[in-house]
């Protein structure tokens, strides 16, 4: 009775690559996650900055509570995997500033090449409010420079 011998080297192969193709993988997804998240916070940021310059307030301290209620019943959930450490937003010499900062921890501490387990993100938007007499005169403006080139 002859035993067929058989290579094993296919399973060795198999053995060293799956892992390898697997953290790859990982990586992707919460490098596609992380700028997933980066990017919805720009874009709630942009319209929180926007809506800051818009509105209507006594004063800069009214404005700074309402703009952090509006930042506090903002929707998170959509977030797929981030924790906010800070949200801010301050008037400055008629320049609305709203800034947020997120972090998203790595699932894998091997597999981070930077060190750290926590990934972070910062965003920074900034709209000067327009007074109404600024407003009116760009309009103005705006219509004489139409009317002269028809």
């Amino acid at each position: 009775m002859g035993r067929k011998r058989e290579n094993a080297y296919l399973t060795v192969e198999a053995a060293l690559v799956l892992p390898a193709v697997f953290g790859v993988i990982l990586f992707v997804v919460y490098m596609l996650l992380f700028q997933y998240d980066r990017c919805l916070m720009e874009q709630d940021l942009g319209a929180m900055a926007l809506w800051g310059c818009s509105v209507e307030a006594p004063d800069e301290q009214t404005l700074e509570k309402m703009t952090e209620e509006r930042m506090r019943a903002m929707y998170k959930d959509k977030y797929a995997a981030w924790r906010f450490t800070e949200l801010g937003g301050r008037l400055e010499r008629n320049r609305f500033t709203v800034s947020g900062k997120a972090q998203l921890t790595f699932p894998v501490p091997g597999l981070n090449f930077w060190g750290k387990n926590i990934w972070s993100s910062r965003a920074v938007d900034e709209y000067r409010r327009l007074s109404p007499v600024v407003f009116i005169r760009m309009c103005r403006g705006l219509k004489n420079l139409v009317q002269d080139t028809f």
